[in-house]
């Protein structure tokens, strides 16, 4: 069982935004799959009629319904994935910048066999 220390210096930050990116997308997709079973589990249970009603009774005429709510989750969603976007390669930098004065991270590696 060999094992052998490597040490990570830079991580690049075009790198860093790619896999970021694809993450962030992979996540919005599951982020909207949850949204929508999310809200009709409160539909079947009967939650959403229940807001409807009391938003209706103080006057209101907007009513919660699948397209609003698949809107607003997809609104957040993006800003989500923008967000990651933007910070991971500014991650990247501040982890280089770091890393030039302390070294880098370390990591052990072994070979074991199964």
């Amino acid at each position: 069982m060999a094992t052998r220390t490597v040490t990570v210096t830079y991580v690049s930050p075009v790198s860093a935004f790619k896999v970021a990116s694809i993450l962030a997308v992979l996540g919005f997709i599951v982020w909207m799959i949850a949204a929508t079973l999310v809200f009709l589990v409160l539909e079947a249970a009967g939650v959403v009629d229940s807001v409807n009603s009391l938003i209706g009774g103080v006057g209101g005429s907007q009513t919660v319904d699948l397209p609003l709510m698949l809107s607003a989750a997809a609104l957040l969603g993006l800003v989500g994935v923008v967000f990651a976007s933007v910070m991971a390669p500014l991650t990247a930098v501040i982890y280089n910048a770091v890393a030039d004065l302390v070294g880098g991270l370390g990591i052990r590696m072994s070979n074991r066999v199964k």
